[in-house]
């Protein structure tokens, strides 16, 4: 028998009802599952409809003949079965619109995939790094391989779907599990129960955590007190438009070439490019202040795809919000409509990291609002008792490297290697951290580096105070002591918060990750705020 592909839901255990499963929104027809198949299940489907595709428009006044006879039409189809006291649900074509996505069970499909695959026979990974922004990383192999292989950073790095071979090949040749499981069956639809039954007894099994046990690092919340306090903070801060530690992100990896644009609820009338956080609240204008945890779960995120030209409702607000809020003296974090509990093993250690890092032994003065970084770094060195020399933006390009590296922004005579950056809505401090990594990597590799380096400190310094810079970058032919030298990473930012507190967690979590690096080479490393004098 030819092996079919499906994709398996399961609804949480409090979803009884087939009609709770479903989107109430979505206009579907119902079939019903013949009783004497023995299953007790519900067919729907929506009846296709077919449209002028919109790259028709786009084209046609380039041609002579009218494109009149080119039309497209998608289908949507979903079975829903129960057994063992439990609802799961098989979608076909784009059947998951039917489904109220906010009741299916959180990982199902991975935690699945993780008991059944052989940890030596994995073909991909998807991980999402959480920071001021999400980064989501797909890395595949060209044949089966095993963790180590695809570079994965177990203490930051969240796994959120894994595609391998099972250890046993009868179950399925190969099976992907994200919150759904996707697997190729060869029996016919009758034996979707027992399938159904199997796939529950994977999902409860605990053998993951051998080789997997750190994706529960982030334990999610299910006592209803602590997550009522902790979207209560949410949306307090929404309220109030306080957005320092809240960002939107799409709950899942979409390519963006074939994304065109969003509609938030809301603000329904408006196309955003992206999902910007403050740009919605700014136009919710007063309405904003009566924001309510309904509105946010309410409140449809929208997709139009170019292929499509169609607005698809993909999300809820809520799903797209991204947060981390600290209650009890516990770090919790919003990914995806679901709250976590950092483990507090993980946070005291990066915590203590953090803190004991000292500050900057340059004294820096506060940025000006709306003042751009290099005018920033230019005042710096001007200003300064210490000596320092400006090098910002002054990228060389080691021998082989694709692309330029910037040996820091200032330089002081004590060999405070400087870097300086903006805490901002659009930019990440993970290219701060790994820029002062890569760096000090850089420099105390490559010869070539130092002496385009040394060469930018003759061309540009005044002959009677050179020599004292040129001692601080050894020739190519020399030793670099890296006792000598401080990687300092100075953030503009304004915050109230006391130490180090004004880092996002999984900020300072990448910090840990490449400080640990540059101590490891023999740096000392530094971190300070800059404040603004001038609320942003």
């Amino acid at each position: 028998m030819k092996s079919r592909r499906l994709t398996f839901y399961l609804l949480r255990e409090d979803i009884t009802d087939f009609d709770d499963a479903l989107d109430p929104d979505k206009a579907s027809v119902t079939v019903e599952v013949d009783p004497s198949t023995g299953i007790d299940g519900r067919f729907l489907y929506v009846e296709p409809h077919s449209s002028v595709p919109a790259w028709v428009g786009f084209v046609q006044p380039l041609l002579t003949d009218q494109l009149s006879g080119i039309r497209s039409a998608s289908t949507s189809a979903l079975l829903i079965l129960r057994t063992s006291d439990r609802i799961f649900a098989l979608t076909f074509g784009y059947g998951r619109s039917l489904l109220d996505l906010s009741k299916i069970e959180y990982q199902f499909g991975l935690r699945v995939a993780l008991n059944r695959i052989d940890p030596r026979q994995i073909r991909s990974l998807d991980t999402k790094t959480f920071e001021d922004l999400v980064v989501s990383t797909n890395t595949q192999a060209s044949k089966s391989a095993e963790l180590p292989t695809f570079g994965v950073d177990i203490s930051r790095d969240i796994l959120r779907a894994v595609t391998g071979e099972p250890r046993d090949q009868t179950f399925s040749k190969r099976i992907a599990g994200a919150d759904s499981l996707v697997m190729g069956v060869k029996t016919t639809a009758s034996e979707l129960p027992a399938i159904c039954d199997d796939l529950l007894t994977a999902f409860t099994a605990d053998a993951y955590k051998s080789d997997f046990g750190w994706i529960d690092q982030l334990a999610l919340v299910r006592d209803n007190a602590t997550i009522d306090a902790l979207n209560d903070l949410l949306v307090e801060q929404l309220r109030t438009g306080a957005t320092g530690s809240t960002h939107l992100a799409m709950p899942e990896a979409i390519d963006w070439e074939d994304i065109d644009g969003f509609k938030i609820g809301g603000t329904r009338s408006h196309v955003y490019e992206d999902l910007d956080l403050d740009d919605y609240l700014r136009r919710l204008g007063d309405e904003r202040t009566t924001t309510t945890l309904e509105n946010l779960k309410s409140r449809s995120v929208s997709v139009r795809f170019g292929r499509s030209g169609n607005f698809d409702k993909r999300w809820n607000l809520y799903q797209c919000i991204v947060t981390e809020q600290r209650l009890d003296d516990r770090l919790h974090v919003l990914i995806e409509g679901r709250w976590f509990a950092v483990s507090s093993t993980l946070v005291e250690e990066v915590d203590a990291f953090a803190a004991g890092l000292p500050d900057t032994r340059v004294a820096l003065p506060a940025a000006r609002a709306g003042e751009i970084e290099a005018d920033y770094n230019a005042r710096l060195a001007e200003t300064s008792p210490e000596h320092l020399l400006k090098l910002d933006a002054r990228i060389k390009r080691p021998g082989g490297a694709s692309s330029g590296i910037e040996f820091c922004d200032v330089l002081s005579d004590q060999g405070d290697l400087i870097h300086v950056k903006r805490k901002s809505r659009s930019a990440t401090l993970s290219h701060l951290f790994a820029q002062g990594g890569v760096s000090a990597s850089t420099f105390i590799n490559d010869g070539v580096f130092r002496t385009q380096v040394r060469q930018l400190i003759e061309d540009e310094v005044a002959a009677d105070s050179r020599e004292a810079w040129l001692r601080l970058v050894p020739r190519a032919d020399e030793t670099v002591d890296r006792s000598r030298y401080r990687v300092t990473y100075a953030v503009i930012a304004n915050s109230t918060r006391e130490g180090r507190d004004w880092l996002p967690f999984f900020s300072k979590l990448n910090l840990m990750q490449q400080g640990r690096q540059l101590v490891t080479m023999g740096f000392s490393v530094a971190v300070a705020r800059v404040p603004v004098t001038d609320p942003e």
